[in-house]
This record gives C-alpha cells, structure tokens and sequence, in this order.
C-alpha cells in the first residue's frame, strides 16, 4: 500500500472515532465532574492526531539536497519547483495543524492535572475535539490536492446546528436588549418573558450542542430571575442587576456565536442577495418574500439588517444597500462584523 492510501485510511479511520466521541458534559453543577472521565479518551484521540501529522510531515517533507540529476528541460524545471512549492505547502498545514494539536494537549493536560478547575477542564474537553475534527480535515483537503485527488466531502461542523444555535441567541437578545424591547413594561413582566425564552431553549434539540460554559451561565440567570420573581421582598436593586447581567450576557453570545465556519455561508448569502436586489445596478421593485425567508439566518450581523429583514417586504429597497455593503467588506476581509465572531471554535 502506498503512502497516499495508508495515509487516507488513517485519516478516515480517526475521523469517524472522533465523530462517534460524545464530550457533552451536563451543566449541573454536581454533574460538570464528569468531564473528568473524558479526558484519558480525548488525550488518546489528540496524539493519535499529532503522530499522524507528523508522519505526513516526515513522508512528504520537501528535499533539502540539491537534486542528483540535472533537469534536462524547462519542463522539467518547472515541474520541479512545482513539486517543491506543493511539498511545502502541504508541509506548512500540517505543521501548523499539529503544532495547534500539541497546544490543545498540553492545556487539556494541565487543567486536568489542577484541582477545582473542573469548568474548565470541560470546557477544554469540548473545544479540543473540535480542534482535532478541525485539524485533520484539513491537512487530509491538503494532502489530497498534493496527490491530484478529490478530497473527502467532510465538514468539521454541522451547518444547520449552528445556524440553529445563531438563532437561538439572537431572541435571547432580542428579549433583553434589542431594538422590540419595551423599556416602559415592568421590569418584572421582561424578565419572566426572558426566563421563559431559556425554559423554551433548554427544551430544544440543539441546547445539549452550546458550549457548557453558556449552558452554566443560562442555568445560573435563570435560577437568579426565578429566585426573585418567588422572593417576597423584590428587591428593585436586584432586579436591575439582573437585567444588566442578562444584556450583557446576550450581547456577547451574539458576538461570539458567529463560528468562523459560517463567514464563508454568510458571505455568499449576503453576496447572493445583493445581487437579487441591486444586480442592475438599480434596486428592485420589492424585495421578494423568499430572499427575506432565507435572510433570518443572517439576524445578529448588524442591527440595522436586523431591522429590515423583520420589516420584511416594508420599506424602501435602497435602505438595503448600504448595510449589506458594509457587511460584504467585513466579510470579505475577514474582519469583524457588527455581529457575530466565534462560538465554539478556539
């Protein structure tokens, strides 16, 4: 067996134990210690990556002598050098990958050799597999376009789910601080609104899916609302807190549940419906219901798309354009939108 089809097999093969692996950890505070029992399985997973990489690095290292024969054409030179730059680049991923590898390692590591730390240490549990899921696919895209070959269609994450969970913090925001808030309702009626949107949440197939961190956190808000709405004193005070602690919280989920994997999803979509819209150059007539059907997946990018988009067809088509202009350029250049960043990925 060549090198190419042993590799690919061993991709394969750690691949699917590491989308059979199950890291999820209860939020329950009496239960966060079980990602304790994780550990000696994922640190297994981890360094059959990085001895995977590294023999991908040795097999396919660049030569450093000079070579032992002469070209005998510009053809050949040229496939040479071709030859090399691939090498290397193939080289470069796989360095990185690992180098990414050993530093998930040594901080599961340490975090599980520390007592008390054990939010952490789940925390760690979770964001490490996705490293490594992350990591092989995509040093195996890279060692597949070396060899000439067609990659395995794979994806380090689940579309749909986080698209789900994007959703799913942008009405916890919306409750809390969005631009449909009522200032003048009682703070009580807000926040048993808000504690009924996490009950609902916690009911959801994808609630398991969010980081344990946020799922602690939601336990905790919610825990402190109902402890005030049963209180007999209600305590004005503490109520406030609350409310500020509550909008703080789904202002950074918001700006964090932008996983880097969907830039590229939002990018097109917003790249797709521009054109609909301004394609000629002049707007369109309206904006037609399906494009505003399949926009609600980018709700949390801006506030001002925010606005339109529930709007739906409302409106003038050329307040759409200078939003979704900004949001192209902060797409394309990969740098920070109005909205979302990173959920998930570390």
């Amino acid at each position: 067996m060549s090198d190419f089809h042993h590799f690919a097999q061993r991709f394969d093969d750690l691949v699917a134990r590491i989308d059979s692996a199950d890291v999820r950890v209860p939020e329950d505070s009496a239960l966060i210690g079980l990602a304790a029992d994780l550990v000696p399985a994922i640190t297994r997973l981890l360094r059959g990556g990085i001895d995977l990489l590294t023999d991908v690095e040795a097999a396919y290292a660049p030569p450093e002598d000079e070579p032992s024969e002469i070209p005998e054409s510009l053809r050949q030179i040229g496939l040479q050098i071709s030859m090399e730059y691939a090498s290397r680049d193939l080289n470069d991923v796989a360095f990185f990958a690992r180098t990414d590898l050993r530093s998930a390692h040594e901080q599961l590591i340490s975090i599980a050799t520390r007592k008390g730390h054990m939010m952490a240490l789940a925390t760690h549990c979770e964001s490490s597999l996705r490293r490594l899921h992350k990591a092989l696919i995509s040093v195996e895209s890279a060692l597949f376009e070396f060899e000439g070959r067609e990659p395995p269609r794979r994806q380090w994450f689940d579309l749909e789910v986080s698209l789900q969970i994007c959703k799913l913090y942008w009405n916890l925001r919306r409750e809390t601080g969005g631009y449909t808030v009522d200032p003048s309702k009682p703070l009580d009626v807000r926040l048993r609104s808000v504690l009924y949107r996490i009950v609902a949440f916690r009911e959801l197939s994808v609630y398991p899916l969010l980081r344990v961190e946020d799922r602690v956190s939601l336990r905790r808000l919610s825990k402190g609302i109902l402890d005030w709405l049963n209180g007999d004193e209600r305590r004005p005070a503490v109520a406030h807190r609350l409310w500020q602690d509550l909008t703080a919280f789904a202002d950074i989920l918001v700006h964090v549940s932008h996983r880097q994997e969907l830039q590229e999803h939002d990018f097109s979509m917003i790249a797709r419906a521009y054109r609909t819209l301004f394609g000629d150059g002049a707007p369109a007539a309206s904006v037609p219901a399906s494009l505003i059907a399949e926009m609600h997946a980018l709700l949390g990018l801006d506030d001002k798309l925010d606005k339109l988009i529930m709007q739906g067809s409302e409106g003038a088509v050329e307040a759409w354009r200078r939003p979704m202009q900004r949001l192209q350029r902060g797409l394309s250049q990969g740098g920070a939108v109005a909205g979302r960043l990173d959920l998930l990925s570390d």
